[in-house]
Formats: C-alpha cells, structure tokens, sequence
C-alpha cells in the first residue's frame, strides 16, 4: 500500500478528501496532514510519502514553492497532485512545467479522485517493477510500451464496436505476455477500465453499472475477465447511441434553453446527463465556442432586453424573472453585453422607436 501526505490550509478541504476518497480501496493510506507548505517539506522529508496532494496557495511556503523544493532534494520525489479552484489554473499549468502530472479541482469529485489515483497507482506499480526487473535482471521493461500500444488497439475496436478486433488484441497481448508478466496484466486491466469508464461517461452513461475488469489471480481468469469486461462495453455504447441518436452537447445545449432561468451550475448539468464536469466544460467550449455560464447569461439577458422592448415591468423584477436573484449579478452581466444600463437600454429603446417616421399601415 503507497503512503499519501495531504497539504491544505483549509480544514474542510482536508476533511473532504479524508472522508470522501477511498484511499486503502484504491492501494493508498494517508501517512499525514499538513496546513502549509513549510510544514509539509518537514513532514515530507521525514516521511517520504509516495504521494503528495497538495493546494497551490498556502501561507509560508505555497504549493509550488513545495514542489520545486521537494523536486531539488530527491533523485526519486514522490507523485504530486496538485488541488486548485478554476480561478487559478495558470498555476496549475506551472505545477505541470514543474512535472506534475495530475491536479484536481475543487471541490473534489470521487470519481474524479479515484481515477487521478489509480492512474498514479499504476505510475507507481510501473515504477516498483522496473526497480524489481533491473534488480533481477530481466528483460521486461518492454512490457509497458508493449500493453500501451495494445492499449490504443483495443479501445479503437471497442470506439468501432468491432468486438471481434478486440478480442483478437486481448488474445495477441496474453499470447506475446505469457504466464510471467501477471504485474503487467494487472496494470493493463487497471488502465483498461479507467479509459473505458471515461468513454461510458463521454457517451452519457453510468460506469458504475458495469462490473470492473479488474483482474482474478489465474491469469487465465484474467483474460477471461477482461473479454466479459469488453463485451459490457461495447453493447454499453451500442445502447446508448441507439438511445442517443443526436449529438450529446447539443442535447445539452437544448436543456439549458429550456432551464436558463433556473439556479444551474456545470456540476448540476454533469449529473443529469452522467458526465464529468470537466470534461462537460471543455467538450461544451469545442462545440460552441463559448462556456456553458456565458451561454445561460446570454440566453437570461437576451430575455431580459426583449422584456425591457415590450413590457413596462419594472426591471428588478424582471431581473428575477430572467434567473438573477441577486441584482447586481443582473447589471454586471447586462452593462457587459449591451454597453448600457437596463434603465438607459429601456430609454434608448423607446426614443428610437419614437423617432421612425410613421407609415400609412402604421394608422
């Protein structure tokens, strides 16, 4: 079991990952708690985790300070994962020319967790058996570039639902691993159902309602194991294209034509369409070109201006109307998209409609 060491100066994020993260069923085991980056360097010297999760703006020494320190002392650091809100990704992208290779945002998602996890466990499964194979002189530190590229393969057959590529993949990779490499079996069967779960979830299903393909201890058992696992896959997909004829982001853009007014957030909308929150936000921005916030403000003021034209409501009440209930969010968002305030929009309107020259049908 690997040892986790967890930086964070806000007691309610140290909580949430101690309570919502199955660190001992995902290989891991939390060695200690820090509340700032000072800390955390003597702790880490002391303890030597495996892992460290870490949140980027700490008093004394922040998150980065950590990691460049930490990176400086060791010939081997541990893994870091780096914890930081959507305002402060720019220092997530220094984390990552620091050579981190996984960060979270907050507030944590489980299943987003788990998944940075298991990808690390896997990192560090590697990691133990390349020590273990040189130390012992073996020759199958190829295995690795070997089971990524059958990688690739199987969830190309699996994406094309050609169920009998696949298979033939599983059965070439067994047959050129042999009864030796269990390790390397493992770690293929692991990464197989991360990358498998992601294409449930980008589809618009459950990954949850599938049995796992993590592996039994006959090898042969294993394969068989991982043909089952593929089998669900595969008719998974096929289900939910058949159920989903259209495009899932434009289903989704529909939804919040239908819901703009409504107290919405990305999470909310990842939910009920079974998709993660970061990857709904990126795939959204892809397709539109715009985020999915922007896109309900647009929708709320457009309202909001087509009201402003034909009604004489007053205008906090048909601020509230459009889905602000505070008004000040309602005249940040307007004076942005029409360079005018409601009340001078509204007056704008009228001396411009006052001012057409009159026509016969106009009588």
């Amino acid at each position: 079991m690997y040892t986790v060491l967890l930086v964070d100066d806000e007691p309610w994020a140290i909580e949430g990952l101690q309570m919502f993260v199955d660190w001992e069923g995902l290989g891991f085991r939390i060695c200690g708690v820090c509340e700032n980056g000072a800390e955390a360097l003597a702790a880490a010297r002391k303890l030597v985790p495996d892992v460290i999760v870490t949140d980027i703006r700490m008093p004394e020494l922040d998150g980065l300070g950590l990691i460049g320190q930490l990176r400086e002392e060791s010939a081997a650091p541990a893994e870091f994962i780096v914890l930081s809100a959507y305002s402060e990704f720019a220092f997530a992208k220094r984390a990552m020319q620091l050579g981190v290779h996984h960060y979270l945002l907050k507030p944590i998602i489980e299943e987003e967790a788990a998944e940075v996890l298991t990808q690390i466990r896997m990192r560090l499964d590697v990691s133990k058996a390349y020590r273990h194979a040189a130390n012992n002189g073996a020759e199958e530190t190829s295995l690795p570039t070997l089971a990524l590229q059958r990688m690739k393969d199987v969830l190309q057959a699996i994406e094309d639902a050609d169920r009998g590529r696949a298979a033939n993949v599983i059965y070439s990779l067994f047959q050129e691993l042999g009864s030796r490499s269990a390790e390397w079996v493992e770690l293929f069967a692991g990464s197989l159902t991360i990358r498998c779960s992601k294409l449930i979830r980008e589809s618009g299903g459950d990954p949850g309602l599938l049995l796992s393909s993590r592996p039994d201890t006959e090898l042969a058992s294993v394969q068989t194991r991982i043909l089952s696992y593929m089998e669900q896959v595969i008719g998974a997909l096929q289900s939910l294209r058949e159920r989903r004829p259209g495009n899932t982001m434009a289903e989704i853009d529909e939804y919040i034509c239908e819901h703009y007014r409504d107290p919405l957030s990305i999470r909310d909308i990842a939910a009920r369409f079974y998709l993660n929150p970061v990857y709904l936000g990126k795939a959204y921005q892809d397709k539109f070109g715009c985020g999915i916030l922007e896109r309900m403000h647009d929708l709320r003021i457009a309202e909001a201006c087509e009201k402003l034209r034909g009604t004489s409501e007053p205008i906090n009440a048909i601020s509230e109307q459009v889905g602000y209930s505070h008004y000040h969010h309602f005249l940040q968002h307007f004076e942005r998209r029409t360079d005018r305030k409601p009340a001078e929009y509204r007056a704008f309107i009228g001396d411009a409609w006052r001012s057409e020259p009159l026509l016969e049908t106009d009588f």
